[in-house]
């Protein structure tokens, strides 16, 4: 097999580094943020405003999963128009619109019931974090088909757009003494202006090249000068050239056994060979052909709403998982929960970059294995992303965790401090379990929505138990998420090997046919 080019392996980097440089900035900007908000208000308010970005990342799940379901329909080249292209889009953003409207008259009406449910002083707080979980839902449209298309540059500055609008209208509005609305209502405004970002990428995206006959003669690629579409189109070429090569070979051997005349009779014209086909009408795997990975269900059938509904059942784990070690020692009564609360923002480093480079793995696994191509080098490449910066946090830590902790959030929020680099450890391994999910979704895997469900409710437990103390707490999150990291994990290897199989199968079918044809290759 042909050793990957210079600029195929700069195309493959480019993209999930431009991600992680976005989301390295996002990340940056919100811990100011949180520096300036926890300085500008009370400890209460404060507290507030926590709770609202809590429920606004909960809520905003939903959009999470139904971007996972538009990157496998666009990647899955729905329409051969571009009418027909953009008509399921169109469909799509007009659900959308209609779900905003419906979430937002239900937030307006239900906003005071449910703050009196949780005796939580801020109603107008829950009506903004559900309109902007709402309005995710439309940033989400776009950056799936931003992602699916291979513009992972223009996706990472839709990062920068969305997270820079809506950081610095919070601060903005809380310096200007709105509080915890005024909070929430630079999230509503910041995503509404990501979505439109968004939607402006979208129209100047073409599509990447597919493997079509048009391809295959060497057309030149669209005006897209991202170097995910010229490498689409390098492979569409290279596997093109070897299906030729090896429907050369079997034509000059069909001429010298006489096999072109048989092929005649058979309604064939003569002098002319069809590559061999297997039983599922793929070419076997001669030369450097690869060979096709099934999916679980052919790509025509797949549906927006069923890879929603499968990649909700993966995330809202993932969501807990984050989140739900705050709120457990909250609910404890613990006493340290505001130092616990402060080193949780820090951790949650790497899983915020996994967040961002996930945007490169889904659309780059799932396209690939669609070819036929290995999908596991695009897996490791977003591993490195991910644990180097979960690692560095960790190192830092160990060292000087007060002084840091200190200096973002203030010296009153230190006393959880020692416990950094447990907790650091612990969000690395939750940001290798979701690159490890997002990887078995873009390859169509359902059993990870299993595994993650029964890891939740082990971790809560663990939690629980753990009775509120830091170090106690970062602890019990680290044993839990490494053995969660290691059961998916497990699922991604079965992955690999079942593949294996499904190769090894093909070619000694191949190998039985060339026997049985006295050891040449069978023409139809």
């Amino acid at each position: 097999m042909a050793k990957p080019s210079r600029a195929a392996v700069t195309g493959l980097l480019a993209g999930p580094a431009s991600l992680a440089v976005a989301g390295m900035l996002v990340n940056g900007c919100n811990l100011l943020m949180n520096l300036i908000v926890a300085r500008s208000l009370d400890s209460d308010a404060y507290g507030a405003v926590s709770v609202q970005v809590s429920i606004f990342l909960i809520l905003s799940v939903a959009g999470n999963a139904l971007l996972i379901g538009v990157v496998h329909h666009e990647t899955s080249g729905t329409g051969e128009s571009r009418r027909e292209q953009w008509y399921w889009i169109r469909r799509l953003r007009g659900a959308c619109g209609l779900g905003i409207a419906v979430a937002t008259l239900a937030a307006l009406v239900l906003s005071r019931p449910v703050a009196a449910l949780m005796s939580y002083p801020h109603p107008v707080a829950i009506a903004e974090a559900t309109i902007g979980a709402a309005l995710w839902t439309l940033l989400c449209v776009e950056r799936g088909l931003i992602q699916a298309r291979g513009a992972y540059q223009r996706l990472a500055v839709n990062f920068v757009v969305e997270g820079f609008v809506r950081i610095g209208l919070v601060i903005l509005f809380v310096v200007a003494g709105m509080g915890v609305n005024g909070a929430g209502l630079g999230i509503v405004i910041g995503v509404l202006v990501g979505s439109e970002h968004g939607r402006w990428a979208v129209n100047r995206t073409p599509r990447l090249p597919r493997l079509s006959a048009s391809t295959a003669a060497g057309q030149n690629p669209p005006a897209d000068s991202s170097l995910a579409a010229a490498r689409e189109l390098t492979a569409a070429r290279e596997l093109t050239a070897a299906r030729e090569l090896t429907a050369a070979r079997e034509l000059s051997v069909a001429r010298e056994s006489g096999r072109a005349s048989a092929s005649a009779d058979q309604g064939q014209p003569a002098g002319v060979a069809v590559p061999l086909l297997l039983e599922d009408g793929l070419p076997p795997a001669t030369g450097p052909i690869p060979v096709p990975i099934p999916a679980p269900r052919p790509s025509a059938r797949q549906s927006v709403i069923a890879d929603t509904t499968v990649a909700l059942g993966a995330l809202v784990p993932l969501a807990l998982l984050q989140n739900m070690d705050v709120v457990i020692v909250g609910w404890l009564g613990s006493a340290g929960v505001g130092g616990y609360a402060a080193i949780s923002t820090a951790c949650k480093v790497p899983v915020f970059i996994g967040l961002a480079v996930a945007n490169f793995l889904l659309p780059e696994a799932a396209r690939r294995r669609k070819e036929g191509r290995p999908a596991g080098g695009t897996l490791a490449i977003a591993l490195v992303f991910v644990v180097t910066p979960g690692l560095l946090l960790a190192a830092i830590g160990l060292v000087g965790a007060h002084w840091l902790i200190g200096l973002v959030f203030g010296a009153h929020l230190t006393d959880a401090s020692g416990a950094l680099w447990v907790l650091a450890l612990s969000m690395t391994l939750l940001a290798v379990t979701l690159m490890f999910t997002t990887y078995l979704l873009g390859a169509g895997v359902r059993r990870v929505v299993a595994v993650l469900a029964v890891a939740t409710v082990a971790t809560a437990g663990a939690l629980v138990s753990a009775g509120g103390g830091a170090m106690p707490t970062a602890v019990a999150a680290l044993v839990t998420e490494l053995v969660t990291a290691v059961a998916v994990g497990l699922l991604v290897v079965q992955l690999h090997h079942t593949d294996r199989q499904e190769a090894a199968a093909r070619q000694a079918a191949d190998v039985r046919r060339q026997a049985t044809d006295g050891g040449f290759p069978a023409a139809v």
